[in-house]
């Protein structure tokens, strides 16, 4: 019960905190905040989506460290590579974002769904209290990074938000090993 709670409080943490690290990351690529947070929306609705009709053939586990995996790496990536392709034209750019976004978009699209599927039975309670407890940590999440981002700065942020998922990792082993 305890893993199941930590799996998916870390799932809406980590979620938002790669969310906005990727949303500050982006603006200065493509040049305006709300172009960058729609390139951002439909990136991730879109990619999530397909992750999410996907993830019955990937281990929660695996999806949840390769979201960290690939996290780390733009966190530690995008701070060079933004500026490099700043000349880029601005079609270039939303492109360039959208390829940024899209692998994450769906690897995190997969975990929420499949655990899912796995509760209310046994121990667990309802997906109800999942989404409740998803959602409250999502908002959770948005303020802490900001305050880690306004401490560390923004890869700091999505190196917190990636740990999260490593988290959700461990935690997805222990609360759904007998499903």
């Amino acid at each position: 019960y305890a893993a199941s709670i930590a799996y998916f409080a870390s799932l809406g943490f980590g979620f938002i905190a790669v969310e906005l690290s990727l949303l500050q990351h982006l603006t200065l690529l493509i040049g305006h905040p709300i172009f960058t947070l729609s390139v951002l929306l439909f990136t991730l609705l879109a990619s999530g989506g397909i992750g999410s009709a996907i993830s019955a053939r990937v281990p929660m586990r695996t999806a949840c460290l390769a979201v960290a995996v690939i996290g780390v790496v733009e966190a530690l990536l995008l701070p060079r590579l933004v500026p490099a392709l700043l000349p880029l034209s601005f079609t270039g750019r939303v492109l360039m974002a959208a390829l940024f976004i899209a692998p994450l978009g769906v690897l995190m699209g997969m975990p929420f769904p499949r655990g899912l599927q796995r509760t209310g039975q046994g121990a667990l309670p309802a997906p109800p209290f999942y989404w409740g407890l998803n959602g409250i940590l999502s908002v959770i999440g948005s303020v802490a990074t900001v305050f880690v981002a306004l401490l560390g700065g923004f890869q700091l942020a999505m190196l917190v938000g990636c740990g999260c998922y490593v988290l959700a990792a461990a935690a997805s082993t222990r609360a759904f090993t007998a499903q």
